[in-house]
This record gives C-alpha cells, sequence and structure tokens, in this order.
C-alpha cells in the first residue's frame, strides 16, 4: 500500500512538472445577428510562453495556434454536438523582410509587423465567428459552447535546421472550458 502511495505521489509531481504551461480558451460572449449565431472568444498568453514562442519563431519553426469551438446540445444523458468549428492562427518569421508573419485561416490574410508582442496581442482576441443559423436550432433547448487552444510546430526550413540553435520544446497542458448554458430565445431577448 505504501509503494502505491509513493508510486501515486511520484506520477502526480511528474505530471505537474511536464505540463508547466496551460493554454485555455475563454468563451467571451454569443450573439445573434441577422438569424445567424456568433460568438467571440479569448485567451492569454504568460510571458514564459510567450519568450518560448518568441524562441521558436527566431529559430524557424513555424507556430499554428489551434482554436476549436464547439456547440452542444445539452441533453438529459449524452450530450449532442451540433457544431465543431476549427480556426487557426499560422506564425512565422520572415527572414527576408525582417518581420514576424501572422496569417488568419478564415480570411488568408497576413499581418506583418516588426514586433512579435503587438502580432500576438492581435490574437488574444477573436470575435463574429459565424457558427449556425439558428433557424437549424430548436429555440426551447439548452446550449453550450465548449472551447479549447492548442499549438503545433513545423519546422520551415529542414534542410538549414542544421543551423538552427536547438531549443526546449513548450511542454503544456489543453484545457477544455465550457461556457454557461444558454437557450437561443435567451439570445433573442438578450439582443434586443
Amino acid at each position: 500500500m505504501k509503494r502505491i502511495l509513493t508510486l501515486l505521489l511520484f506520477f502526480i509531481i511528474i505530471s505537474k512538472i511536464s505540463y508547466s504551461y496551460e493554454l485555455r480558451l475563454y468563451f467571451s460572449r454569443s450573439y445573434i445577428y441577422d438569424d445567424m449565431l456568433y460568438v467571440d472568444v479569448r485567451t492569454h498568453y504568460e510571458n514564459e510562453i510567450y519568450q518560448n514562442i518568441k524562441k521558436y519563431i527566431d529559430n524557424g519553426i513555424i507556430l499554428f495556434i489551434n482554436y476549436r469551438i464547439d456547440l452542444i446540445k445539452k441533453n438529459l444523458f449524452v450530450n449532442d454536438n451540433v457544431r465543431e468549428i476549427y480556426i487557426y492562427r499560422k506564425l512565422y518569421y520572415d527572414f527576408f523582410t525582417k518581420e514576424y508573419v501572422v496569417l488568419n485561416s478564415e480570411t488568408m490574410r497576413e499581418t506583418r509587423n516588426s514586433d512579435l508582442e503587438i502580432l500576438i496581442k492581435n490574437i488574444y482576441q477573436i470575435n463574429r465567428i459565424e457558427v449556425i443559423n439558428v433557424n437549424k436550432l430548436n429555440k426551447n433547448n439548452k446550449y453550450i459552447f465548449k472551447t479549447r487552444l492548442s499549438m503545433q510546430f513545423q519546422n520551415a526550413y529542414p534542410y538549414l535546421s542544421a543551423f538552427f540553435n536547438i531549443i526546449t520544446p513548450i511542454q503544456y497542458r489543453i484545457k477544455w472550458l465550457k461556457s454557461d448554458e444558454f437557450s437561443i430565445k435567451e439570445l433573442y431577448y438578450n439582443n434586443m
């Protein structure tokens, strides 16, 4: 019994050490405009995560920040996933122009700046994410939004990887967050 407790304690400590950062995508609000349900989400990067991201990008690594938003219909036993939305932002350093670049997956437009911190502040909040036409939803059912944030890394120039500094990968934990329950009828009422 003592060994089992010791092993359990060891695994708890290891899991806390191996995931030093937690990525969260927060639900801001949902609203209806022209019979379309929209959602706003936001995130926050701690300074340590920002410094690690900067180190990666400065060393030729492309960073994909993935946003996932699920609209879920609440049921008594099993919830139904009504809609899944995947959005990403691609961050990299353009060595020719000496600028940091963010590519928006929705519009496929690039934003450039020589200061990475300013670009990252631009992706803290994503507004007006189109979810679904409310005419397809039952106005009396209860719904929630679940949100998740993750990161992927890709070597921009695999043939030049021998020249880049070796850096430690960011270790982080992905956490699903839920919004409060709402109904479409309540959103109509709140929009007035």
